[in-house]
């Protein structure tokens, strides 16, 4: 591989390196080697290093599968006067070499970079080296490089070899990264500010983590920023080994593809179809090249098989481009969506796919479509200008979802709202007078609206009945929000019209059931209780909590909730309530209570506490951790025939 040429441990590589650099007006003292003059040969042949090279077979760059391995490049220079004097020690520049190499002058090692033994180096390294002490008066000299190329179907570009008195080498280095910055400066800020972006996007994430969008995002932005770390690790002289360019690179491109497509179904909030999961899997197909191109693996290969992994490797490359043009798929979902803002991300992904497609269609089919456009002194870069288009109109798209989910909370509080408002309505204030009855009530809400209700209602000179009578009913609503409060609107209404005329709690439970057929997608538990002043007292349920008896359960006959068969007879069970005994009634906020921990309340605690007053028991079930609606009915008997009722 040519010094300095594209190399594909990073995103983009060197191939930003090949700017001004290239254009350098030759300086008084230094003497710059333009990769265009220098010849290769294909094979490790020890001649190549030799002042005259003979048997050394030398040609100009080209592309070939075949040449995996090690190779020679090779140049002849002469030197000018001014730099031949005697007290004059030379130093050779090389920039942005591969991650093993070793340099010749006249056939004598002067050094190099990484081991041919491990084939492990540092990537796109900056080094100086020492000249020879004595060179030829004439000044004519040979500088071969024998390296270790892996990556050949890549054009040359990058920074020149250069010589010059070893006490101006680094000032060399230092102008030519301040001339690489002064033309890229558009290239970095670009993925810089995507940087920023992603971070910015990451932080909404973590607000809220179910909307994973954010994390893709913040994910695809800041990863296109890591991508120039092996950019930076030649230009800064980082020394970045190269393995760790290898992930960077091929784990990069892997993932860019998925991270788009789980994007845009994440917004919709729609899984993955399987075509576009194979889409991904296509694109990831890169990341096996960390393993085809790991040294230790790489340095056991037969040459056969390692010019068979040199097109296994370049495939790759076409399964990228197959990936990223399949995104172009993506853009009839994006624009059939009900979401506005999905056709903004619709024409980003498009933009987005036809600059990225064109670059990987250049390098991957070897069309030399150009990768800057000289402006002035800047080789503008269109790549980032892209993607940062693309972050614009993400943060447009955003702010748009953000405006719609703002308005959908203001609807959800107003609904919230008139929730509360029905319920407050319909969950009695103050209880009536039973006369030889006390009953205890305690109705903790949740802070959502839930849909628990408790109704007392008196039958006054019941015409069958010796003494008066009421009907106390509990019960639990599925669901929560404003259907939940209008199916309880409907469950008491009924209670309060039915009360008049039915003359048995199964009766009453009938009549609601009735009511609620075919007017309600969801159903109602409801324990229903006829009491007179005597203690005596008759009870139905329908798919509730059993009530207690002084710390017992009274088992009552398994029936369906309300509003699920209209056929269902509910049945009843009578028993007699002492004086100064306690019947409870709890809905399955108590029950069901969960501990921070997972552990539920139970029905065995929620027995062991059934005596205690109403208030308690509800206490002891939000203290539990309970945050769903709580309601305790406590009914107990008392000879005064004007009762209290708390």
């Amino acid at each position: 591989m040519l010094p300095g040429r594209l190399n594909p441990f990073c995103f983009q590589g060197l191939l930003l390196v090949a700017v001004t650099a290239l254009g350098h007006a030759q300086q008084p003292g230094v003497v710059r080697l333009p990769w265009d003059q220098w010849q290769m040969h294909i094979g490790d042949d020890p001649r190549c290093a030799a002042v005259q090279g003979q048997g050394c077979t030398l040609q100009k760059y080209f592309f070939d599968l075949n040449r995996y391995g090690i190779e020679w490049q090779r140049i002849e220079v002469t030197l000018p006067p001014n730099l031949l004097e005697p007290q004059e020690q030379l130093g050779l520049v090389v920039q942005g070499e591969d991650p093993v190499y070793e340099v010749f002058v006249n056939g004598q090692l002067i050094g190099g970079s990484g081991s041919f033994s491990t084939y492990v180096g540092p990537q796109d390294s900056r080094i100086v080296l020492k000249m020879p002490a004595s060179l030829p008066a004439d000044g004519h000299i040979t500088i071969a490089i024998r390296m270790l190329s892996l990556h050949p179907f890549l054009p040359a570009s990058g920074f020149e070899p250069t010589i010059a008195p070893l006490d101006q080498t680094r000032t060399v280095m230092d102008e030519d990264t301040l001339a690489y910055l002064r033309a890229s400066w558009q290239h970095y800020l670009c993925f810089g500010l995507l940087a920023c972006t992603g971070l910015v996007f990451f932080l909404l994430f973590s607000v809220n983590t179910r909307l994973r969008e954010y994390f893709w995002l913040g994910a695809l932005l800041v990863l296109l920023f890591t991508f120039r770390l092996g950019e930076l690790a030649s230009v800064l002289d980082i020394g970045m080994p190269s393995w760790a360019g290898v992930i960077n690179f091929n784990f990069g491109n892997g993932v860019q593809t998925l991270i788009i497509i789980e994007f845009v179904f994440s917004f919709l909030g729609r899984p993955v179809p399987r075509f576009f999961r194979l889409v991904e899997i296509c694109g990831a197909l890169s990341i096996l090249n960390v393993f085809l191109l790991a040294p230790f693996i790489y340095q056991a290969l037969s040459p056969l098989v390692r010019v068979m992994g040199a097109i296994v490797i370049h495939s790759f490359g076409v399964a990228i481009l197959a990936a990223i043009l399949a995104q172009l798929l993506l853009v009839p979902t994006c624009f059939k969506s009900k979401l506005g803002e999905m056709r903004w991300i619709g024409g980003a992904v498009l933009f987005l796919t036809l600059v990225e497609g064109r670059w990987q269609a250049g390098w991957v089919l070897s069309l030399g479509f150009p990768e800057y456009f000289r402006w002035g002194a800047l080789d503008f870069d269109v790549r980032p200008v892209a993607w940062l288009l693309f972050a614009v109109v993400m943060l447009i798209a955003m702010t748009f979802r953000l405006r719609r989910i703002q308005d959908r909370n203001r609807e959800v509080e107003q609904e919230m709202a008139a929730a509360r408002s029905v319920q407050q309505i319909l969950i009695p204030d103050q209880l009536p007078s039973i006369p030889g009855l006390r009953i205890d009530s305690a109705y903790l809400p949740a802070q959502e609206v839930g849909g628990d209700f408790f109704q007392i209602l008196p039958i006054p000179n019941a015409a069958n009945l010796e003494l008066p009578s009421a009907f106390i009913v509990l019960g639990d609503v599925s669901g929560k929000g404003l259907k939940a409060a209008m199916t309880v609107s409907l469950i008491v209404g009924t209670l309060r019209t039915s009360a008049s005329h039915c003359t048995s709690p199964a009766e009453l439970l009938g009549e609601v059931n009735r009511a609620l057929i075919g007017r309600n997608d969801g159903f109602a538990t409801c324990l229903a209780l006829m009491v007179d002043s005597s203690g005596r007292l008759r009870v139905a349920n329908a798919g509730h909590p059993n009530p207690y008896l002084d710390g017992s359960e009274i088992q009552t006959e398994a029936n369906l909730p309300l509003g699920l068969d209209a056929e269902i007879r509910y049945s009843e069970i009578t028993f007699q309530l002492d004086v100064d005994s306690f019947c409870t009634l709890v809905t399955d906020g108590v029950v069901e209570a969960t501990s921070p921990s997972g552990e539920l309340y139970g029905f065995e605690r929620t027995q062991a506490i059934s005596s205690q007053p109403a208030n308690t028991i509800a206490e002891a079930a939000r203290e539990f951790g309970q945050e769903d609606d709580i309601t305790v009915l406590s009914i107990s008997r008392t000879l005064d025939l004007n009762p209290g009722l708390a």
